[in-house]
């Protein structure tokens, strides 16, 4: 019989259920995008209840397939997107939808924190919350994130850990909720979870959620992270000047150092704990990369789409080999990926440009997103490494992972499974089960690199010319104004 783990990976747009064994093979996962509804121009909200039934369809769909035991599973572990948060009343019940990470509203001026502000992603959006909702707010008993919600649910525990508490009130030398932080912002500590490490089992499945999963009771719920650091886990980036790059809803690029660093400029670099003790990382994101991509084929390839679904044909791939016909740097035409921020832009358009060379150009943003936070976060850092792991999406297509390993001028590691936030999920879930001595020998035992791309370099000195002016008209974007009336 074996020892498995049950994994849920929660994130932005959908949650997926995977059992690993404790050598790191996938034995069944299933996925579940969430049903968003419409909504207005620089609101990103959703029903927390959205993403805990997505979590039971999924999980449902595994232990249906009939491929593992439940006897064999000795644990749960989870990974959760970050930065996105709401209120629960004394009953556990939402007060208002989560305010995800990528929704605008915000209040930056809070008693002169703005500067804290821009490292507390979750702070500001509470304040709002608090200003625009206090018949709401007044009614909170709770302040949870995707974790702590998926928490109380599985074991009736209020809890987190400090890579989904760095957004919040944490102290970034004691990495416990800091009282002056909870003053200042009048957010009392007794409405955040109680804080524990990544790893340490927390509870147990109760009975009404091992009925609705259909899982074991009393399986050991381990503390899992934020996706991103577990992402970082889940291909072994642990050590100082070890860096990752995740393709997934935005582009994400971690950098490991070995104390807080505060990074000022003009793109925001964040520093957040690491889930291995002592280490951190430098984190730099540029949003919406990915979903940029399944924006385009959603709204602009509406013929292909159409064809590809009578046909069962993936519309992604479909998409990808159009692209492989434009050349490096798609003719000149460079896209801005600054779409979810209402200011994405098209610089060079022509009327030699056609779709393969639009799908090349959103393709390759992604690319330089990553090739611009990983040069200034290695330069903040002080070690270049000649190597990249990269996990997500993206690097399900060799195509694009190419582009990525021409772009940023460094091999490319890619891992043998692409979902990274779960892999360092289920490592912590192995070692807190007791199944490993230390992380390391997990990380040993179950991380492995299948594929590799190697920078081809007439690609190199192509790209070279988008990449010069990449960071600057990412600025000069953002910096403008947005010009219709509800921008």
């Amino acid at each position: 019989m074996n020892d498995l783990i049950c994994v849920f990976d929660v994130g932005t747009t959908g949650a997926r259920t995977i059992i690993f064994d404790s050598n790191g093979k996938e034995i069944v996962k299933a996925y579940e995008e969430y049903h968003i509804p419409d909504q207005p121009v620089g609101i990103s909200e959703q029903d927390p209840n959205v993403w805990w039934a997505a979590i039971r369809n999924t999980c449902n769909k595994v232990v249906k397939s009939g491929k593992f035991n439940l006897e064999e599973i000795i644990g749960v572990s989870a990974a959760f997107a970050r930065s996105t948060v709401t209120l629960l009343n004394n009953n556990n019940e939402v007060l208002h939808p989560a305010l995800t990470w990528m929704d605008e509203r915000e209040l930056t001026d809070a008693k002169g924190f703005k500067e804290e502000l821009i490292w507390r992603n979750s702070i500001p959006k509470l304040l709002w919350l608090k200003t625009n909702k206090s018949e709401l707010f007044s009614k909170a008993s709770k302040i949870v994130c995707p974790d702590s919600f998926i928490y109380l649910k599985l074991c009736d525990k209020f809890v987190t850990d400090p890579t989904n508490g760095i957004n919040g009130i944490l102290n970034l030398e004691t990495l416990r909720w800091d009282e002056n932080l909870a003053e200042a912002y009048e957010l009392p500590i007794s409405l955040w979870p109680e804080l524990h490490l990544p790893g340490e089992i927390v509870g147990e499945l109760s009975s009404t959620a091992a009925s609705m999963l259909g899982l074991k009771p009393n399986t050991p719920i381990v503390l899992g992270g934020g996706d991103q650091q577990c992402a970082a886990l889940g291909m072994g980036v642990i050590e100082k000047g070890q860096s990752k790059v995740t393709t997934g809803t935005g582009t994400f690029v971690d950098y490991i150092i070995e104390e807080p660093k505060r990074v000022v400029g003009d793109i925001p670099i964040f520093t957040y704990p690491h889930l291995i003790k002592g280490k951190w990382v430098l984190e730099g994101v540029m949003p919406g990369t990915g979903t940029m991509f399944q924006t385009y084929a959603k709204n602009f390839s509406q013929l292909l789409l159409k064809e590809c679904e009578e046909k069962n044909l993936n519309v992604y791939d479909m998409l990808t080999k159009e692209a492989e016909m434009a050349p490096p740097a798609s003719n000149g035409l460079l896209f801005i990926p600054l779409y979810i921020f209402r200011k994405g832009t098209i610089h060079g358009l022509g009327w030699h440009h056609n779709r393969a060379h639009f799908a090349r150009a959103i393709m390759e943003s992604a690319a330089l997103s990553a090739q611009m936070y990983l040069t200034l976060i290695e330069g903040f850092g002080g070690i270049r490494a000649e190597v990249l792991k990269s996990d997500g999406g993206a690097m399900k297509s060799s195509f694009w992972a190419q582009i990525f390993a021409d772009v940023i001028n460094k091999k490319i590691l890619i891992p043998e499974n692409k979902d990274g936030a779960a892999v360092g999920a289920s490592i912590l879930g192995f070692y807190g089960c007791g199944k490993f001595n230390s992380i390391k020998d997990a990380i040993n035992q179950i991380v492995r690199f299948t594929d590799e791309k190697e920078p081809n370099k007439e690609n190199v000195k192509t790209y070279k010319k988008l990449t010069r002016i990449f960071l600057s008209t990412v600025l000069e974007t953002n910096e403008k104004k947005r010009v219709t009336k509800d921008l």
